[in-house]
């Protein structure tokens, strides 16, 4: 064991097709569909994750639901 051990923290990032996991200390953290609503007009982000999912199909024309591993959600 090294001097600075204390220090070190194990964090595993998943950037699945469906959900997005963040898995810290053999622990899962978030555990979250990987999806974006975002607004047409201006850009901005307005929901991610659950949010986002319920949000799929019944926005209004201005609002776009994304996975997120479309390039209009990873360019955001």
């Amino acid at each position: 064991m090294g001097f600075f051990d204390f220090l070190t923290e194990e964090i595993a990032i998943d950037l699945g097709t469906a959900n997005t996991l963040i898995i810290h200390n053999d622990k899962v953290v978030v555990d979250a569909p990987s999806i974006v609503a975002r607004d047409r007009e201006t850009g901005k982000i307005i929901a991610v994750g659950r949010e986002a999912a319920l949000m799929q199909g019944k926005t209004h024309e201005n609002i776009k639901t994304c996975l997120l591993y479309t390039s209009d959600a990873a360019d955001e």
